[in-house]
């Protein structure tokens, strides 16, 4: 029964890294956007630059891009490969360590291949259009997840009496290298990801996770102290924007509605959300209905059952499971009463990525927790793997990603028939072209609120708004529902005019005979 349940699930496993190759390769091109390709841009940026830490990058939020995305799209760019080529090797070569670094982990603190198979399914599935996208298209939170994981590992190690000394200080290098990266990071987001993260439960728990914490706290104290250093010394001269700072309290007023529309987010990240006008006696609406009723049950299984047997885990598995959900209380509170998703319901439903990190630690934590669950229990959690696998159709939405992508290479092709390679577009229709092009048109973010074409300060670079970057033949990109209003600035602020405008499905282009940043004629 065991090793049909191993070739079963193997199954389900190669199944889900297909559908994610195929996604990533195939369907996300439609879905990519302007912060997906920043880790292109910026790769770009440094190699022309011939600077890590360019001078004239503006970066955002507080996050000062140390080891990311765009370390590794560097040394790929600088080989030649195509630009979204680049994306799709870093963001599944990186899927492939993450799996590594968690499968090295649970094998440590005794999990059975059965276990990590269900954690690997658990961690691959693609749920929902939002989960494919975030977790796998964009793939940013899951470097957080990595990270946890391997603190996770090397926490193992310095706690084991028997560890060789050489282990204990590759363990602690380890640990000091990593926490330098997330502080100079963004030391706030450092303090919940990682802070409390893994420290809240220990301190909440200690009677049920033995560990010796000496030596830990040593090497990760040691490694906030030059991570501090290193951003707010050696890296004092970033330029930064704001934006995340100025997060602030929902009013009680509208705190219940606020509070709702979270959990709404929540269901839809795991596929549950059927929105609007989704027939209720059809296959569609069953589906959903079925998700609705066990994404619960697969979520929070590994809590009741860990703690109901508390007593015959080891304290790694402990730890493992309340880092998991502490961690997930931590950060979903935040989201439910700040304004991270203000705008509405959509925000709601779509801005949730902040939670990943820690929903996959809960996906591994099935895997630890496996060997204890109900015959039932495992039966409603392969059930539903096998929903989600049932729906994957809706998941990779082909023939809308198609549509989306004919009118990507109709403004390429467009741009490049009328040998226009160098402009500006708002951000979400920019870096996106730049590099589905392959670098053969640059198109720069512009501020887009006034209408007043500014050069733009979210994730840019200032050399960008030069005169000499262009100075003829240049284009503004504007999608349609922004024509208007942009048509009507530029009378009414008296900008440069276009000299041609260009019509396409989805978006106007308007030439101009000199930089259009210059705003006066």
């Amino acid at each position: 029964m065991n090793l049909k349940l191993k070739i079963f699930f193997t199954l389900i496993l190669a199944t889900n890294v297909f559908f994610i190759v195929y996604y990533q390769a195939f369907i996300y091109r439609a879905f990519f956007n302007s912060d997906a390709a920043i880790a292109n841009i910026l790769a770009q940026e440094i190699i022309n630059q011939a600077s890590y830490y360019p001078n004239s990058w503006w970066y955002v939020n507080g996050d000062i891009w140390t080891v990311f995305k765009h370390t590794l799209a560097v040394p790929l760019t600088l080989l030649g490969i195509w630009a979204y080529n680049v994306h799709t090797i870093v963001v599944i070569g990186f899927f492939a360590f993450s799996l590594f670094v968690t499968y090295k982990y649970l094998k440590k603190i005794g999990t059975d291949t059965v276990g990590i198979l269900i954690a690997f399914i658990g961690m691959s599935t693609l749920y929902s259009p939002m989960y494919a996208r975030e977790v796998f298209g964009e793939s940013a939170y899951i470097w957080y997840y990595t990270a946890l994981i391997s603190y996770l590992y090397f926490f193992y190690i310095l706690s084991q009496e028997e560890a060789k000394t050489k282990k204990v200080w590759i363990a602690g290098f380890f640990i000091i290298l990593l926490t330098i990266v997330f502080v100079a990071e963004n030391p706030s987001r450092f303090a919940i990801y990682f802070i409390a993260s893994l420290f809240v439960p220990l301190f909440l728990f200690y009677q049920y996770i033995n560990i010796k914490y000496k030596k830990i706290v040593i090497f990760f104290a040691f490694g906030i102290l030059l991570g501090i250093v290193y951003r707010y010394y050696i890296l004092s001269h970033i330029q930064m924007q704001v934006g995340v700072e100025k997060t602030f309290l929902i009013s009680y007023e509208e705190l219940p509605t606020h509070i709702w529309r979270s959990f709404i987010g929540l269901a839809n990240f795991y596929g549950a959300d059927w929105g609007e006008r989704t027939t209720f006696a059809s296959f569609e609406g069953a589906i959903y209905m079925l998700k609705s009723l066990l994404f619960p049950i697969a979520f929070f299984a590994p809590l009741f059952y860990a703690v109901k047997n508390r007593n015959s885990l080891n304290s790694f598995e402990i730890y493992t499971v309340s880092v998991g959900y502490i961690a997930f209380l931590i950060v979903f509170g935040i989201y439910c009463i700040t304004s991270l998703h203000f705008n509405g319901l959509y925000a709601a439903r779509e801005n949730i990525r902040y939670i990943i990190p820690f929903v996959l630690v809960i996906s591994i934590s099935n895997g630890i927790v496996w060997k204890f669950f109900s015959q039932k229990i495992k039966l409603l959690l392969i059930l539903s793997i096998l929903l989600s696998l049932s729906s994957i159709f809706n998941t990779l939405k082909i023939e809308l990603s198609k549509e989306i992508v004919e009118n990507r290479e109709e403004v390429i092709g467009t741009l490049l028939e009328n040998n226009l390679t160098k402009g500006y577009a708002p951000y979400w229709h920019s870096h996106i072209f730049t590099v589905l092009s392959d670098n053969k048109i640059e198109v720069r973010p512009i501020e887009d609120d006034d209408n007043k074409r500014k050069a733009g300060e979210w994730l840019t670079s200032s050399s960008w708004y030069d005169r000499a970057y262009v100075d003829k033949n240049s284009f503004i990109l504007l999608p349609k529902e922004k024509v208007e209003e942009f048509e009507k600035a530029s009378k009414e602020f008296n900008l440069t005019e276009a000299v041609n405008k260009i019509e396409l499905k989805g978006y106007n282009i308007y030439v101009y005979d000199k930089n259009p940043i210059n705003n006066k004629k």
